[in-house]
């Protein structure tokens, strides 16, 4: 690098700023002396990102300077250093202009204890978000390879943009450095870490499930350090310095920042939950609209609800029809089985009290033999419904009727509230047969289950499982339904249910009877788990199995492959198809000519002498095999486990599965693969990555056999015949990635079920053979990569949203299997909805982001006109069609990312999009912006606009400079939110001379230099009064000087400067001609007379005084305005009439802006 100091566009502190005291941390930091300790600069009220770094070599200090400063982002830094180096750090600092704190520590803890240090800094001065760097590593590759990761500029903004997201991971860093905390884990550090979590009050279990970033360097939301600061560990903590040797509290503390990381995403998680379900209410449109919802129904189903309590507790009775009385659908009859009394409950018409029977199950087939009803939904004293759980229930039994049984996803109750959500797949055959996912809270045809003799006593707790079975043995798998919603509130955790005796002790009872029902030869095993089963299928013959393995080179890689198929493989009914594609290495290409020569006939070895495609060689090489199997393998793949093909083989001849794959693990025993959810990362992806061995996975999912979308081609066993009848792998369009995934699909949609086993497990590199392609090309290969992604798009994009095998309240991002409580998620209880869906991605979180996107948006819903959803981060072509909005509204983007964020919505969403500006950014002044638009704006521009079916802007000046870029362009004026621009108060003559202001941002300084002589000749006779940015030439001459605020405030703020006369100046050029006249609204809206330059976007009927550009013009202006103070206010008294009567986002107003945001 060769930048000096200070670098151009650095942000820069301000010399003028006081020194900040904090004598809160004082007794935590007797070891910690302040020697700098400027003061953070806020913008719009936000803290800037803290950036801590302690010194130990100060020369690799002077690179991460340079490295800061050319992210041109707002830091603060907050710097400790060991005694001897602080005057060489401090004037390194002073010469990098960054905005900054320096502390001296002593040289005790490694770079932890000092870190620990500054946390009541940055509590202190409200940073929430934090990077943390040191300089330990001097002249080492592990060092450089995370400064050049968490240092990149996009790397940077990226992970501050997830930090600010409370739904994600609290601690980010560089992925190669994040390694299990188990890991190679001696016993004073385990020591010290359990008794970390022990004071920190977490259970110490957490440790084996925890990640940490090896070299102590990442990004973390301030707030999760908290039970680490409160700690409150000190230097007699620690043990004396050692340098980097293993086994002290500083390398426990390290590994803890993990820990600390997991449990709060997990309190996170809860808390986040909560908030989630608080948003799951219906809108008032939505109420509006039940009546002729219900009356669009083929039927409205008459719904029994049978309350069972075996404990008699009668409060857990009265919350559950508590939550029935507030059901939007009413239930048809009401059936409590109890011993209880029903005491303190009110009778009702629809509800009957019943003794609770031995056989409860006896019970309930006498009930359904006697009650006309259409349904029967089944649930347990204490458990309680949403308020729209039978309303929801209903219309899925009203819209299909071909099902017969249906559950949906739940959660469970504690003292504080509702948390641990279980969001299930829709019907996973092999999966209920594992264990009964399903819950216990299940809905029945009353006809369907009268028809096959309904619930059988001797099943007890899985009577009604067992019911489950015998309908899909009637009517096949469509005949049950799931709701995607959290619809019960279980009384108990799911977990707990799982463990109860009676369900333990017929789980796999009902299963055999289920499967001798079907004449199904089997094996029943016990599972992992008491309550789960695993079934071994049975099947007369040993067919042949053709394993393929394409390979070039990595002779070292193939042969472990081999050897180890070979010398482990229990069954010997295979053969082996190894397929060269054009290995170049001596020891390779002798290898394929030695096992030609010896013609065995258990392992052949074929040519394929062209480029690489996956798929075809594949292809070629099933075109080659003998065997009624096919697996295909990879080359860098091994086997540990020798009943692997005999556990994907039993599966793959059951007549109903078309494909099957393994459990992967990655050489360090993490999981490789544990099945694919589509959606996932984009097209597809693994869940599960990194996770240790043994891990449950998300409702067991790493421990059972079960059915995915889709699994890896890395191992996967198909039937030759069904190979060939779906054509294979798609050679021509999808040469490399996602065939896989498109032959899982094809296979699926074929009729054919996709299991993944976790009883054949092998060891995966994951891609080797391909590491060694030259890095010129990868470039073409990420060109290849966005065609066969955009051709999955093109051919599953529905499936690919709608992963029958995962849960739509899934996230999509990250390991998976996480609850996506993002707000832009959406919520879509029913078939249809009642407004019309909004997506919309304001250009920022400030002003302009505010005034043309947030609160129309708001005031939209709030007006039941639409609904919908504002997003910061640009939605995945898989999360679009998962929400599936009517209108996409883009503001103001044509970053490289964003242009492709509106391509795709292009291509794969069949949304109105609307592009949405406010400023002429084709001709921005200079100052008039911190981000300045690039050079090829224009090019950018037109073709984000282009893209886009129609183009709003604020002004008609704007659209005229816009013509050609879009042919239907709207024009809607700016208007004041009226929960922040109404009713403000604001008092006159308040100071010793007339008060006279201006408020605007750090882009107007040119616009201020109209007045800057005026401001110096009146200084005098007015108080000048300046709010948001203030040039240092004028400050001597400015009486008052407010800092800006966060835009919430701004109206209360600015009203409360008491101005007796407001200024609204601007240079005469094209992007100001182009403005709207939003200032005139503010002032007005405060009740300020208004003098203005008289340009373009100021004219109109206002009353207000427009002026030329001069200085006498402004000073004659000012002076006439404050010779009558009372004409004066009468003017400004008028300016707020119009606004209020005129301006406000409202009304007309608001439906008008509705119009243009969708299609005609």
């Amino acid at each position: 690098m060769t930048n000096t100091f200070p670098a151009k566009g650095a942000f820069l502190a301000s010399e003028a700023l006081p020194i900040k005291a904090h004598s809160s941390a004082a007794p935590f930091l007797k070891e910690c002396e302040v020697l700098v300790a400027q003061q953070p600069l806020l913008e719009d009220g936000e803290p800037p990102v803290g950036v801590v770094i302690h010194v130990y070599h100060p020369k690799v200090l002077r690179d991460i300077l340079v490295r800061l400063i050319d992210l041109h982002e707002r830091l603060h830094l907050y710097v400790t250093c060991v005694a001897g180096r602080d005057d060489t750090v401090r004037a390194q600092l002073e010469a990098s202009g960054l905005s900054h704190s320096l502390y001296r520590v002593p040289n005790h803890g490694r770079d932890v204890l000092p870190f620990l240090k500054v946390l009541p800094f940055l509590r202190a001065d409200n940073i929430r978000t934090v990077l943390k760097l040191h300089t330990l590593g001097e002249s080492k590759a592990w060092a450089r390879d995370l400064f050049d990761d968490l240092l990149s500029p996009l790397r940077f903004r990226h992970s501050v943009e997830q930090l600010a997201d409370p739904a994600r991971n609290p601690l980010l860093g560089t992925q190669k450095f994040w390694l299990p905390v188990a890991k190679d884990l001696d016993e004073s550090t385990r020591t010290h870490l359990f008794t970390l979590s022990e004071r920190a009050g977490f259970d110490p279990r957490v440790i084996d499930a925890a990640h940490f970033f090896a070299g102590t360097m990442f990004f973390v939301r301030t707030e999760a350090l908290a039970p680490l600061e409160r700690m409150q560990l000190a230097g007699k903590d620690f043990e004396a310095e050692r340098g980097q040797i293993e086994g002290t509290l500083a390398h426990a503390v390290e590994r803890f920042f993990g820990v600390l990381a997991i449990v709060g995403q997990q309190q996170r998680d809860t808390d986040l939950y909560r908030r989630w379900l608080d948003t799951r209410q219906l809108s008032p449109a939505e109420f509006e609209a039940l009546p002729a919802r219900l009356a669009g129904w083929p039927q409205q189903p008459d719904i029994l609800l049978v309350l069972t309590d075996t404990t008699g507790d009668i409060a857990l009775l009265r919350s559950s029809l508590e939550s029935i009385d507030r059901q939007l659908y009413g239930a048809a009859a009401i059936v409590v089985l109890s011993n209880a009394q029903p005491v303190g409950v009110t009778p009702a018409d629809n509800l009957v009290w019943l003794p609770l029977a031995e056989s409860w199950p006896s019970q309930l087939n006498e009930l359904l033999q006697g009650i006309e009803v259409d349904w029967c939904y089944l649930l347990r004293g204490g458990d309680q419904l949403d308020p729209h759980a039978l309303l929801v229930l209903a219309e899925g039994i009203a819209l299909n009727p071909g099902i017969s049984v249906c559950y949906s996803d739940e959660d469970s109750l504690t003292a504080t509230g509702c948390q641990d959500p279980v969001f299930k797949p829709d019907l996973n055959l092999d999966l209920l047969r594992s264990y009964p996912y399903v819950g216990r809270a299940l809905a029945f045809s009353r006809e369907a289950a009268l028809a096959v003799d309904c619930f059988d006593p001797a099943f007890a707790e899985l009577a009604p499982h067992d019911l489950l079975y015998r309908l899909i043995e009637t009517h096949g798998l469509g005949t049950v339904g799931h709701l995607s919603d959290v619809l019960v509130h279980q009384a108990i955790n799911f977990g707990q249910w799982l463990g109860e005796p009676q369900v333990i002790a017929h789980s796999a009872a009902i299963v055999e009877a289920h499967l001798q029902r079907l004449g199904v030869a089997h094996e029943l095993r016990t599972g992992p788990l008491s309550m789960m089963n695993r079934v071994v299928y049975q099947h007369a013959g040993q067919p042949l199995v053709s394993i393929l393995i394409p390979t070039k080179d990595c002779l070292p890689m193939l042969l472990r492959c081999v050897e180890s198929i070979m010398e482990k493989t229990r069954y010997t009914n295979y053969e082996l198809i190894i397929v060269d594609n054009n290995s170049e290495t001596a020891e390779a290409l002798e290898w394929f000519s030695g096992m030609e020569s010896l013609n065995d006939p258990k392992v052949r070895i074929l040519r394929y002498p062209h480029p690489f495609n996956y798929s075809a060689i594949n292809n070629f090489a099933a075109s080659h095999a003998r065997g009624d199997y096919l697996v295909l393998l990879n080359n860098d793949t091994a086997i540990i486990d020798g009943d692997w093909l005999g556990a994907l083989l039993h599966h793959a001849q059951r007549p109903e599965v078309g494909i099957v794959g393994a459990k992967l693990l990655f050489p360090n025993g993490t999981i490789q693969h544990g099945g694919v959810v589509l959606g996932l990362r984009g097209v597809a992806d693994h869940p599960f990555l990194g996770d240790p061995m043994q891990s449950n996975g998300y409702l067991h999912r790493l421990q059972v056999d079960q059915n995915y979308s889709a699994v890896t081609a890395a191992c996967l066993m198909i039937s030759t015949e069904l190979y060939r009848q779906v054509g294979g792998l798609d050679e021509a369009s999808l040469t490399i990635s996602f065939n896989d995934v498109d032959l899982c699909l094809k296979v699926g949609q074929a009729g054919r079920l996709i299991v993944w086993t976790p009883y054949a497990v092998l060891v995966h590199e994951n891609s080797v053979s391909q590491h060694t392609v030259d890095t010129t090309r990868q470039e073409a290969k990420l060109e290849r990569f966005k065609r066969e992604q955009s051709v999955m798009y093109q051919r599953w994009l529905p499936q690919l949203a709608n992963d029958q095998a995962y849960n739509r309240n899934l996230t999509l991002e990250g390991s998976g299997f996480a609850a996506d409580c993002r707000s832009e998620a959406g919520w879509q209880p029913f078939a249809s909805r009642a407004l019309p869906h909004a997506l919309c991605y304001p250009g920022d979180a400030f002003g302009c982001g505010h005034y043309r996107v947030r609160q129309p948006f708001a005031a939209m819903k709030a007006a039941g006109l639409v609904e919908g959803a504002l997003s910061d981060w640009g939605l995945q072509p898989v999360e679009l069609e998962r929400l599936a909005p009517d209108t996409i509204i883009f503001q103001r983007q044509y970053t490289t990312p964003q242009l492709e964020l509106i391509e795709n919505s292009k291509a794969f969403s069949r949304a109105f999009k609307v592009y949405e500006l406010d400023d002429y950014i084709l001709d921005v002044p200079t100052g008039a912006s911190r981000d300045l638009p690039p050079k090829d704006i224009a090019k950018r521009l037109k073709k984000a606009v282009g893209l886009c079916d129609r183009l709003v802007v604020s002004t008609q000046p704007l659209a005229h400079a816009l013509k050609g870029y879009n042919a239907d362009i709207r024009v809607i004026e700016n208007r004041l939110p009226s929960q922040w621009w109404s009713g403000l108060t604001s008092l006159r003559q308040q100071g010793h001379k007339p008060r006279v202001g201006w408020a605007g941002g750090s882009g107007h300084g040119a616009d201020l230099n109209v007045i800057a002589e005026v401001v110096r000749e009146l200084a005098g006779e007015v108080e000048w009064v300046f709010m948001g940015m203030c040039p240092p030439e004028l400050r001597p001459y400015v009486h008052e000087f407010h800092r800006g605020v966060n835009i919430e405030k701004y109206p209360a703020y600015l009203a409360g400067l008491n101005l007796d006369l407001a200024l609204a100046p601007l240079k005469d050029n094209v992007f100001n001609a182009c403005k709207s006249n939003l200032r005139l609204l503010e002032y007005g809206a405060c009740g300020f007379p208004v003098i203005c330059s008289d340009i373009v976007c100021y004219q109109g009927d206002f009353p207000v005084t427009r002026v030329k550009n001069k200085p006498k013009d402004w000073v004659a202006a000012i002076r006439e305005h404050l010779a009558e103070p009372d004409a004066n206010a009468r003017v400004g008294d008028a300016l707020r009439s119009v606004v209020l009567d005129n301006w406000m986002l409202k009304d007309e107003h608001l439906l008008a802006w509705r119009n243009a945001w969708l299609m005609d």
